[in-house]
């Protein structure tokens, strides 16, 4: 009897044993995740904007090619915010397939829309993601534009270097001549002496009051449009800031991210990376509700 009762004590914690090893370690776990990514495509066909957007944003951090097609499908969902949401996270994916939807998004009204498609486009990076980056180059607003330039910079590529020349030479907007000359600067992997050198030959072939009235001119028109952008974020959205210690491009960006964040936004995560210490003292009151 007793032996018959060590025998089943044995069998009963064996049972148990491999119970608990079932339970913490199923072996289902892949199909588990699997069925995560199932489920977040469907989240994208919910009838709250929220989980869409929610939905979207973790596909985009999932990076998994399953979720491109759906995610394409919400290239026209009636929201705008799960829009924008959409085109990040196919950006983060990555996948060739997304890039002429992409573009056709570039038809977009909202100058911010378009330039957060840039950067998805610029995310892709493959040749007809660089041609639709470049046709970008010619888009009505001064923001696109820079925003272009920029990413043909990131990229870098030949192809781009004719378009940019057009800009850095031809465009009625300073900040975008300046965007443009500096991606040219990244491409041809040209060093920043050389320029200066070349700028100061250039500058010794006028006189010197002619030097003295083109810059003159040009700080003025930069120092103004820096000052209208500022203005524009202190009426929109009472974010005030010390213009003068940015650089344009740092504004227009500042105010690209501004038009597009989210009520869960804090001021670290949407503008850390480009306010002075100081201007995130100064505004820290906005953004003490997301906390």
């Amino acid at each position: 009897m007793r032996k018959e009762a060590s025998t089943q004590n044995l069998l009963t914690k064996g049972i148990l044993t491999f119970l608990l090893i079932a339970f913490f370690f199923p072996t289902h776990a892949p199909s588990q995740g699997e069925k995560g990514i199932e489920e977040l495509i469907g989240d994208l066909q919910d009838e709250e904007p929220i989980v869409r957007w929610a939905a979207a944003e973790q596909l985009g951090r999932a990076k998994d090619i399953r979720a491109v097609g759906p995610l394409i499908a919400a290239l026209g969902d009636k929201d705008e915010g799960v829009r924008r949401e959409v085109v990040r996270a196919l950006g983060e994916i990555g996948d060739p397939r997304a890039v002429q939807p992409l573009g056709e998004m570039m038809e977009d009204q909202d100058e911010f829309f378009r330039t957060n498609t840039l950067k998805a486009l610029e995310k892709i990076g493959d040749d007809q993601a660089v041609e639709l980056i470049i046709s970008a180059l010619k888009d009505d607003n001064p923001l696109v534009r820079m925003n272009a330039s920029a990413s043909l910079g990131r990229i870098g590529g030949k192809k781009a270097i004719g378009p940019l020349e057009e800009v850095a030479g031809s465009d009625s907007v300073s900040y975008v001549r300046f965007a443009a000359q500096q991606a040219l600067l990244q491409i041809r992997g040209e060093a920043v002496e050389q320029i200066a050198d070349r700028e100061r030959v250039r500058a010794e072939e006028v006189s010197p009051r002619e030097r003295r009235l083109a810059t003159g001119e040009k700080a003025a028109e930069l120092i103004a449009e820096m000052k209208k952008v500022a203005e524009r974020l202190e009426a929109s959205y009472g974010l005030v800031l010390d213009y003068m210690k940015y650089e344009i491009m740092d504004l227009l960006e500042i105010e690209a991210r501004m038009q597009v964040r989210h009520s869960r936004d804090t001021i670290e995560s949407l503008l850390g990376d480009l306010l002075t210490q100081e201007d995130k003292e100064r505004n820290r009151h906005l953004f003490e509700e997301n906390k």
